[in-house]
C-alpha cells in the first residue's frame, strides 16, 4: 500500500465547495469495471477542477486515473422549478447544489481485495466536524475467481434539506443491482493525510451519531432524527454486500450533508407499511412475501398542513418488473405497491420519496422498503391463542407473550393497537390500552394471535406528547397534544392556570402541563404530560399609506408602516421594489405588501403600504408682455412659456380680472401665475413681466381758414 499512500497526496487545487460523493461500479465482463464518480457541489463556491482516481490492491497492482471524463451535470437543488433561477447555481441566493458525474472504464486484474479511492483537500464547514478537513471517498471491489459483481447504487442523486425541530425520515435509496444482502453502518468522515484519516467530531458528535439522535435501519439505510439546530452536518454512510453464503463481496460509501433549515410548513411523515395482502409486515420498512403469490402492500404519508398536495415517486416499478405502484389521495396520500414476486430479484430495497410542493425549498420525506421473497415454513406457524390482561396505567411493563394461550412460536411480530411495530413489552403510561397483535410465519404463510390490554381502573390520562404554537396563535386544546386515548374530565396544572382545558397561547406560558386522572379502586392517580412550546410570531406591523409628489425623491416604505414590524422581510407589488424604497421615477403607485416569514407552525406576517402619487401641478414658464399703454387688453396666460395647466391664479401689481392685463386700469410689473399642488406637491407659480410702452401724442384734430394771398 506505500504506492497508494503516494497516489492520495493532496491536490493543490482548493475547493471548499464539495459537499458529498460516491464511487459506484458495474461489471462488464472479463474483469473490465465500468466506475462512476459522482460529485454534489456547492453553487456558491470554486469552479470544478479535474478529478482523479487511485486504484490499488493487496496483490501488489496500485495505479491513478487522471483527467476522468465528465459525462453529466445538473443542478439538483432542493428548490421548486418556480424558484430555481433563485438558486446560487443561476447567480441568486438560494443554496444551490450542481452533481458532477465522472466515468470511466478500466481493466482490474482478479484480486480479492481491490480498492477504488477519491480525495480533495477541503471540504465545506459544518457543524460536526472539526475545521474544515478534506474528503476521501472509496469502493471496494473482490474480483477474486470470475466474480463478476456490481456495487449498489443510489436512487436519491440530491443533498437532504430538512426543517429545524421535525422528525425526519430519510432514504438514499441504495439497491443492490444483483440482489446481494447489503448491511449498512455510519462511520467516520475521512481525509487523505495522505493516507485515510478519521476527521475529528465535535463535542456531542461521533461517527455513529453525527447527528444526536440519528437511528439507522441495518437494513435498508434508512434514517430517523429530529434535529434541533440549524447548520450542515456531515453523514457518512458505509454499505457492505454479501453474497448468498455470507461472504463479503465489497464496499461503497456515501458522503453527504443534511442541511437544517428553518421551515414555515412542515414536512410529510410516514408510519411505515400497512394494510398487506398475502405479505407479511416485519417491520415498519420491511415485508416478506411468497414466490409467485401477488401481494400489495400500503405506504401512506401525511402532511400537518392542510393545505399541501403531497407527490411520491419511486424506483419501485424500475427494481421488480412487472410491479405497479398506485397513488390515492394528496394530503394524506396513499402508495400501493402490488408485485408477483420473483426470487430472481429479491431482496429488493424500494425507495419511495414524499414532496410537499412548498416554494421556494420543498419539504421531502424518503423512506425504503426492504423485500423479500420466501418459500414456506417447513412446519406451520403457530402464534398460540388469544388473551387478555389488565393493568393500572402507571403499573411496571407488562411482557405480552407469556399472556398468550397455547404454544406460540417465538420471534414472531408485535404490533399494537394502531398497526404501529411493537417491541412486545407494554410499558404503562406510554403504551396505549388496547389490542396488541402478535404474528408469526413469513409472506406464505403466517398466524396471529391477540392480547387485549384494558385498564384496571379504567383511567387513561394519554400518553406524554408536546404541541408546538405560535405564540399569537388561537387557544387549542391542551388534551390534543396527549398521545394515545387520554380520558376526558382530567385536570391540568402548569406555568400558568388552565381554564377548560385550553391553552392560550397571547396569555399563557409555555412549559410542561400535566394531565391528572384520578385514581380508581387499587389503581392510583396517573397523568401525562403535554410540553408547549412557543414559536415568536412574526411581525409586519400594520398597514400604512405613502401620497407621494410625482416628481418626489426614493421614499422607504418600511418606514410608512405602523406598529413594530421586524426586519428581513420581503416587499412585492405592481413594481419591483428595490432596496425597500419607493421610487415615482420608475415606479407605479398602488399596493405594496411586506412579508415576514413565519417559522412553523407560525404563518408568514403580512401588511402593505397604499401609494398614491399625486401629480406635479404646473403652471408653465416664465414669459413677457410688452404693450403699448394705449393697448387692447391681452391675455397674460397666453403669454406664459410650456404647457400651464388651466385654474390657476394670477397676482401682481394690479388686480387681475379674466386673467388680462389692461393698460388702460393696470400697472406693469411682474404678474405671478400659481397653480395649485395636491400635497405633499407644493404649488407651481410661473411670471409674466409686463411692459408698458408710452403711447405717441398727435394731439387732436384742428381747422385752417387762410387767405389764398394770406402769408
Amino acid at each position: 500500500m506505500v504506492v497508494l499512500v503516494a497516489f492520495l497526496a493532496p491536490r493543490g487545487a482548493r475547493a471548499d465547495h464539495y459537499s458529498g460523493g460516491s464511487i459506484t461500479y458495474e461489471c462488464l465482463g472479463g474483469n473490465f469495471f465500468e466506475i462512476t464518480l459522482d460529485l454534489y457541489l456547492d453553487c456558491s463556491g470554486a469552479a470544478l477542477t479535474a478529478q482523479s482516481l487511485q486504484l490499488s490492491n493487496d496483490c501488489g497492482v496500485s495505479f491513478s486515473l487522471t483527467n476522468l471524463p465528465l459525462v453529466l451535470t445538473e443542478e439538483v437543488s432542493q428548490i421548486c422549478p418556480s424558484s430555481l433561477a433563485n438558486s446560487t447555481c443561476n447567480g441568486g441566493t438560494l443554496q444551490g447544489v450542481r452533481h458532477y458525474q465522472f466515468v470511466t472504464t478500466v481493466f482490474l486484474s482478479p484480486c480479492n481485495d481491490w480498492t477504488i479511492a477519491w480525495n480533495i483537500c477541503c471540504r465545506n464547514a459544518v457543524q460536526n466536524l472539526v475545521g474544515t478537513q478534506g474528503m476521501y471517498l472509496e469502493a471496494t471491489v473482490n474480483n477474486l475467481g470470475g466474480v463478476c459483481d456490481n456495487s449498489p447504487v443510489i436512487a436519491d442523486n440530491s443533498l437532504p434539506f430538512v426543517c429545524v425541530n421535525d422528525p425526519v425520515v430519510y432514504s438514499p435509496g441504495i439497491s443492490d443491482p444483483d440482489g446481494n444482502t447489503m448491511q449498512f453502518a455510519l462511520i467516520s468522515a475521512q481525509f487523505a493525510a495522505p493516507a485515510p484519516t478519521n476527521i475529528g467530531y465535535q463535542s456531542g458528535f461521533t461517527a455513529a451519531a453525527p447527528i444526536p439522535g440519528i437511528v439507522l435501519d441495518p437494513n435498508t439505510g434508512q434514517l430517523s432524527f429530529t434535529p434541533t439546530v440549524t447548520g450542515s452536518y456531515v453523514v457518512v454512510m458505509e454499505v457492505t454486500t454479501y453474497n448468498a453464503s455470507g461472504v463479503p463481496i465489497g464496499t461503497m460509501m456515501r458522503d453527504f450533508l443534511f442541511v437544517v433549515q428553518n421551515c414555515v410548513t412542515t414536512p410529510p411523515v410516514t408510519s411505515g407499511l400497512t394494510n398487506s395482502t398475502n405479505g407479511f409486515i416485519v417491520s415498519a420498512g420491511a415485508i416478506e412475501v411468497c414466490d409467485g403469490l401477488p401481494f400489495c402492500v400500503d405506504i401512506p404519508f401525511t402532511d400537518a398542513d392542510p393545505g399541501s398536495s403531497i407527490v411520491l415517486t419511486t424506483n419501485a416499478t424500475t427494481l421488480l418488473p412487472g410491479a405497479t405502484f398506485t397513488v390515492t389521495g394528496s394530503n394524506p396520500v396513499v402508495g400501493r405497491l402490488c408485485w408477483t414476486p420473483d426470487p430472481a430479484y429479491s431482496p429488493a430495497n424500494i425507495f419511495i420519496t414524499a414532496d410537499d410542493n412548498s416554494c421556494p425549498v420543498p419539504n421531502q420525506a424518503s423512506t425504503s422498503v426492504l423485500i423479500t421473497v420466501v418459500q414456506p415454513p417447513a412446519i406451520p406457524p403457530d402464534a398460540g391463542t388469544n388473551g387478555t390482561t389488565s393493568a393500572c396505567p402507571g403499573s411496571p411493563p407488562v411482557p405480552l407473550f407469556p399472556i398468550l394461550g397455547g404454544g406460540p412460536d417465538l420471534g414472531g411480530v408485535w404490533t399494537d393497537p394502531n398497526g404501529v411495530i411493537h417491541n412486545g413489552v407494554f410499558t404503562p403510561p406510554g403504551d396505549p390500552f388496547g389490542i396488541y397483535t402478535y404474528a408469526v410465519g413469513n409472506g406464505c404463510q403466517n398466524d396471529q394471535a391477540t392480547v387485549t390490554v384494558s385498564a384496571t381502573g379504567g383511567q387513561d390520562p394519554g400518553t406524554d406528547g408536546s404541541l408546538n404554537l405560535c405564540a399569537n396563535g388561537a387557544a387549542v386544546a391542551l388534551i390534543t397534544g396527549l398521545g394515545g386515548t387520554p380520558q376526558a374530565g382530567g385536570t391540568w396544572a402548569g406555568p400558568s392556570a388552565v381554564v377548560g382545558g385550553m391553552y392560550d397561547p397571547v396569555t399563557m406560558l409555555p412549559g410542561a402541563y400535566v394531565h391528572t386522572v384520578p385514581g380508581v379502586g387499587p389503581c392510583p392517580a396517573v397523568s401525562a404530560t403535554v410540553t408547549v412550546s412557543e414559536t415568536a410570531a412574526p411581525n409586519a406591523g400594520a398597514n400604512g399609506t405613502l401620497a407621494i409628489c410625482s416628481s418626489g425623491a426614493s421614499t422607504s416604505l418600511f418606514a410608512r408602516l405602523g406598529g413594530t414590524p421586524g426586519t428581513g422581510g420581503a416587499w412585492s407589488g405592481p413594481s419591483a421594489v428595490v432596496g425597500g424604497n419607493y421610487d415615482p421615477s420608475t415606479m407605479a403607485p398602488g399596493v405594496y405588501t411586506y412579508t415576514v416569514t413565519g417559522t412553523a407552525p407560525c404563518t408568514n406576517a403580512t401588511a402593505t403600504v397604499t401609494v398614491t402619487e399625486n401629480t406635479l401641478p404646473n403652471a408653465g414658464t416664465n414669459g413677457t408682455l410688452t404693450i403699448c399703454s394705449n393697448g387692447a387688453s391681452t391675455s397674460l396666460f397666453a403669454r406664459l412659456g410650456g404647457t400651464p395647466a388651466a385654474g390657476g391664479a394670477w397676482s401682481g401689481p394690479s388686480a387681475v380680472v379674466g386673467g388680462n392685463y389692461d393698460p388702460a386700469t393696470m400697472a406693469p410689473g411682474g404678474y405671478t401665475y400659481t397653480v395649485t399642488g395636491t400635497a405633499p406637491c407644493t404649488n407651481a407659480t410661473a411670471t409674466v413681466t409686463v411692459t408698458e410702452n408710452a403711447a405717441p401724442n398727435a394731439g387732436t384734430n384742428g381747422t385752417l381758414t387762410i387767405c389764398s394771398n394770406g402769408a
